[in-house]
């Protein structure tokens, strides 16, 4: 009798090893997951960034140009 529950001990080990085994690779597939999800953030706000730089350059070039046109109507 003592070596049968000493069997379901050790088998139960197992089970919770291999149970726990799986919830580590899901964190591990998850925590994956997230950073690329974060990475994929980045890239549009990289992206978002570059669009309101390249706006804020057009703007300055366009206020330059009406300045100095307006400059030269005034002479």
């Amino acid at each position: 009798m003592h070596n049968d529950r000493r069997i379901q001990t050790e088998n139960r080990i197992r089970e919770l090893r291999t149970s726990l085994n799986e919830l580590e690779a899901q964190l591990e597939r998850i925590d994956a997951q997230e950073q690329q999800a974060q990475h994929r953030e980045i890239d549009r706000l990289d992206a978002y960034i570059d669009a309101v730089d390249t706006q804020f350059n057009s703007l300055h070039v366009f206020w330059n140009a009406l300045k100095n046109d307006w400059l030269k109507a005034r002479r």
